[in-house]
């Protein structure tokens, strides 16, 4: 499907709520292949590739840019919705929510962070090093250090894939965007009924992160999944599943 400006969304499902996916930087809607299925049964689910990853990728990365593409799928699903953001996912959807859109009922970040104070030098380390071995070997770095054992080896393989063929340039320059955020004043933003989601296991936005961000939103829960790590729908996808469809219905 395609919003009215011709950007390419995937629905599964025709429940009379939507939940809207947004995923980490860097990857698209395998993100979510993994929960989908289930979700579909009661939910129209709606997943992207954000812009300058696979059905979108040829469209110019900027937090503008991806929030208003968000924006504007979720009016074009018009029906009440739950926003699902990952990592960057994360900071996008606390965007549309804090617009104050009344479809929204509720807000679900994962991985999330108010922000990162070395994202300079976080930044110059990662473009060094995918300028210096490629995209391809950067993927398979990222993989091995983010993912846990509990993803598997065909989660490993494809995010690989994924990541290793987007353009390098366009990836760096969304990583220095990501960085240089600061959530809090967008979080407190943040009416709506929110959960944050952190795995024990991620080491880039780490469960003391999550608390913080939890403090700052106004209407909030936090829920830890073990054995997770940085991308819990991979990781965990059937622990992420209940907490989510608890939240939901509560």
């Amino acid at each position: 499907m395609q919003t009215a400006s011709g950007f390419t969304f995937h629905t599964l499902g025709n429940g009379p709520e939507a939940i809207l996916c947004h995923s980490s930087l860097g990857l698209g809607r395998f993100m979510f292949h993994r929960v989908s299925p289930r979700w579909a049964r009661r939910y129209t689910v709606v997943t992207w590739d954000q812009r300058g990853v696979g059905d979108n990728r040829h469209l110019p990365v900027s937090m503008e840019g991806w929030t208003g593409d968000a924006e504007e799928i979720l009016q074009t699903v018009d029906r009440p919705c739950h926003l699902l953001g990952v990592s960057l996912g994360s900071f996008v959807m606390a965007r549309v929510a804090a617009n104050g859109d009344a479809r929204i009922r509720t807000v679900a970040l994962v991985s999330t962070s108010l922000g990162f104070t070395d994202g300079d030098q976080v930044v110059a380390a990662r473009a060094e090093e995918i300028h210096r071995y490629g995209m391809k070997a950067y993927a398979e770095k990222y993989a091995d250090s983010t993912l846990t054992e509990y993803a598997g080896p065909e989660v490993h393989s494809n995010l690989v894939q994924e990541l290793g063929d987007m353009d390098p340039d366009v990836y760096v320059e969304s990583l220095r965007i990501t960085y240089q955020q600061d959530n809090g004043p967008i979080f407190a933003a943040v009416h709506q009924p929110t959960l944050v989601v952190v795995g024990t296991l991620d080491r880039r936005t780490p469960p003391a992160e999550a608390e913080l961000a939890a403090r700052v939103l106004p209407n909030s829960w936090l829920a830890v999944i073990v054995r997770s790590g940085h991308l819990v729908p991979l990781d965990q996808s059937s622990r992420l599943d209940e907490v989510l469809e608890e939240f939901w219905e509560a």
